[in-house]
């Protein structure tokens, strides 16, 4: 007589070090870099999440891991910040298109995430991307077309095309300042960057709405003199759109480091709070 066996699920064995640390790995026969935040309650053994955070036009990893700061909340919630760079020397930024001689950088993050997901103890089933500008609209790109991210938050710039998330729900929060410099609120050209035309921001999120089949009416509460926000009823399971206007608000990054060339920064809300508060409450199924 045989005795029956158990299945033993594997047990992860990935420490790392605490703290924030330059990271690389090569995509492509690229050498590409980018920050990496594991907080002191990670212990190599538990499967923990994962927060995308990435840059605007011009800026770098090191920037946005102050800028757009989830530090002290992964040391709270235990799960680690990957922060991408994107390509370009004093231009650095994100292609999410095809634009030649440069890789693309929704192919990178996907081997970038199979990177982490080899290295360390990621919950699979809770990764998400947060991003500002540029970096937002990286954000929405991978909304468009990863099965991997479980909840996306975009600041400042976002966008959506036909076709966008196929058939699957997808949980998005976006952030947006009526008196943004750079991406104008109400749509038009933007100030820098090659002046690419953008959709006035309550139209992207209206279609991302429609996209989860959303009530098309939307509740609208005032969280503060200088903050509203927009709600969505009745959307696909596991979804929620959500938006945030920030009342002549910058292109800026709401409770954040002010930064007087791009306008107001609102601090009655922070955003990388609200964003990961939003994020715990989407993992995928």
């Amino acid at each position: 007589m045989t005795t029956p066996t158990t299945s033993v699920a594997p047990t992860c064995a990935k420490p790392h070090t605490a703290g924030q640390s330059a990271q690389s790995f090569t995509f492509e026969g690229q050498s590409r870099t980018y920050q990496l935040y594991v907080p002191r309650s990670y212990d190599g053994r538990t499967a923990v999440p994962v927060v995308f955070n990435f840059h605007g036009f011009g800026s770098g990893s090191v920037q946005q891991m102050v800028y757009g700061d989830f530090k002290p909340l992964a040391e709270r919630n235990n799960f680690l910040i990957v922060a991408p760079d994107g390509q370009g020397t004093t231009d650095r930024h994100f292609n999410f298109g095809a634009q030649p001689g440069l890789q693309n950088d929704v192919q990178m993050v996907g081997a970038l995430l199979d990177h982490i997901e080899a290295t360390l103890c990621v919950d699979k089933h809770r990764v998400f991307s947060a991003g500002m500008s540029n970096g937002g609209a990286m954000t929405t790109a991978l909304a468009c077309v990863s099965t991997r991210f479980a909840a996306f938050g975009a600041v400042t710039a976002s966008f959506y095309a036909p076709g966008c998330g196929g058939s699957r729900p997808v949980a998005i929060m976006l952030f947006s300042g009526t008196g943004d410099p750079v991406v104008p609120f109400d749509g038009g050209r933007v100030s820098c960057c090659g002046g690419s035309p953008v959709r006035a921001a309550p139209d992207v999120i209206a279609d991302w709405a429609a996209h989860d089949h959303c009530a098309p009416d939307y509740d609208e509460t005032r969280v503060g003199s200088e903050v509203r926000r927009r709600t969505w009823h009745g959307c696909d399971r596991r979804s929620d759109v959500v938006f945030y206007i920030i009342d002549g608000g910058g292109h800026t990054w709401p409770g954040a480091i002010p930064v007087a060339r791009l306008g107001k920064t609102t601090t009655q809300l922070n955003a990388s709070e609200t964003i990961w508060n939003f994020f715990e409450k989407h993992p995928l199924p």
